[in-house]
């Protein structure tokens, strides 16, 4: 598989054009939290499930803060990173990409795996990479599907700890719920990696866990709005989330804001979708293009709810900069059919590899940076061709 690479600009103006599908998990945030719905535009991040999710303000003052433990982040001055060409200098900016090879080798393991939604094509990806570098390592990864259900979630938790695995990965839905199994866990030495929560560099990770890779959402939202202002300086923008309180796609919205007006570009709100399906999608984007007519750029949370707007802009006969996130081969298709602007990358299968590199180090007591990121980049219609979508 070819990279996409994230710097390379476009010279041709692309014309209109997760993260999952989380209804099951939703009710049940929704249960536990004792609230609804909650629009990204507007959200307090009230509940247990938006306890991780960085607050607007607290994502716009965390450039100065440190990139990694006990590594200072670079002087953030996003003013000049925010230009033409510039290369990201967010907070995720030093983090790490990967682990140096474990010191200890030989030895074999038994390590837990829980997998968020297997049917996520990413996902699934990831996971694959995870049994990989188990299998370099010698290790048995006992790999098991939460099916975005909090209760499953736990269940699988205690499974695994049941079955006396020497370390676990998990994506926490609600990290507070998962509270006093990760306890258990700490108690009888076993370490915890989070996979992309909390979201933000800023945000501690949740008492009990030991380190986490997080998905690069911030850099994610840099690039697109970097292209964007290339293509069309100063153009109106609107951003698409999910009105549910999912932490990363939350933090996720905010950072296409923010971003996009450091580029230059002029914001003019948010319409979100009510469920993480097109039809729910369709119905925000045509909501959002009567709301704001003069929209000519539109920064989606996942590629299914981009592709879902490009076909209403196009049926709109709107010309509009859409621009999703995952890889995913139906947005690379619109991208490369002019109905959607970019996607960004994220490199599944080494986040997989380095989830587990990184656990195996942990149960060998070597140290590990407390928080580390996937590799990602964009996809335009300049280097779609040259990459291998995911699913």
């Amino acid at each position: 598989m070819m990279k996409p690479k994230g710097n390379r600009r476009s010279r041709a103006r692309t014309g209109g054009t997760v993260l999952f599908g989380l209804l099951s998990v939703v009710v049940l945030l929704a249960l536990l939290a004792g609230c609804g719905s909650s629009s990204s535009s507007s959200s307090s991040a009230s509940t247990e499930a938006s306890e991780s999710a960085e607050t607007t303000e607290s994502a716009e003052t965390s450039e100065g803060a440190e990139a990694e433990e006990g590594e200072e982040a670079p002087a953030a001055d996003e003013e000049e990173g925010a230009g033409e060409g510039k290369p990201y200098n967010g907070p995720e900016a030093k983090l790490p990409t990967s682990y140096e090879p474990p010191e200890a080798t030989g030895g074999k393991c038994v390590l837990g795996y829980q997998n968020i939604y297997g049917a996520i094509p990413g996902l699934k990806v990831q996971q694959e990479g995870a049994e990989k570098e188990a299998s370099n390592l010698g290790c048995k990864l006992i790999a098991l599907d939460d099916q975005l259900n909090l209760t499953t979630q736990v269940n699988n938790f205690n499974q695994l700890l049941a079955q006396n695995v020497e370390g676990i990965v998990v994506f926490p839905l609600v990290p507070k719920a998962l509270g006093p199994s990760v306890a258990q866990a700490s108690s009888r030495g076993i370490p915890v990696m989070s996979n992309s929560t909390p979201p933000a560099v800023t945000e501690p990770l949740p008492k009990g866990f030991a380190a986490r890779i997080l998905q690069g959402f911030d850099e994610i939202a840099f690039l697109r709005a970097r292209y964007v202002a290339e293509q069309n300086p100063g153009a109106k923008f609107a951003t698409m989330g999910l009105a549910q309180p999912v932490a990363s796609l939350v933090y996720f919205t905010e950072r296409a804001k923010y971003w996009g007006e450091k580029f230059g570009l002029e914001y003019e709100g948010d319409i979100d979708a009510q469920e993480d399906n097109p039809g729910s999608a369709s119905n925000a984007a045509s909501a959002l293009f009567s709301k704001y007519p003069e929209t000519e750029a539109l920064f989606a949370y996942n590629d299914n709810s981009a592709v879902a707007a490009g076909a209403v802009a196009k049926a709109s006969g709107k010309e509009v900069e859409i621009c999703g996130n995952n890889g995913q081969s139906a947005a690379v298709n619109a991208i490369e059919n002019g109905t959607m602007a970019c996607t960004g990358y994220t490199n599944f299968e080494p986040m997989g590899e380095q989830l587990v590199r990184g656990l195996y180090r942990l149960i060998h007591g070597e140290e590990l940076p407390e928080t580390a990121k996937a590799e990602v980049s964009l996809i335009t219609k300049e280097n779609a061709s040259e990459i291998t979508p995911i699913g």
